[in-house]
């Protein structure tokens, strides 16, 4: 199913989530939003694979999750 969900941060929260993919196994989408500050997500199984990803990134407690909280409520708007 191809969706269009465009997600865009601040600087202060890119440089937060620069911080926290200290975490290795980040998908891409996640790579390229700390990187430029945006990104876009075109498919269902991506928005999906970004929020288990960040849902086991808060479970293991390896990183500080304040700052994923933005695109996790974003994910959940969107209905991911």
């Amino acid at each position: 199913m191809e969706i269009s969900l465009l997600i865009v941060l601040d600087l202060r929260e890119q440089a937060a989530l620069q911080a926290a993919l200290v975490t290795h196994g980040a998908p891409d989408c996640l790579v390229t939003l700390a990187l430029t500050g945006a990104c876009r997500v075109s498919t269902l199984d991506e928005a999906r694979q970004l929020r288990r990803w960040l849902a086991e990134t808060r479970a293991s407690g390896k990183t500080d999750f304040a700052s994923l909280n933005v695109i996790e409520r974003e994910l959940v708007r969107f209905g991911v």
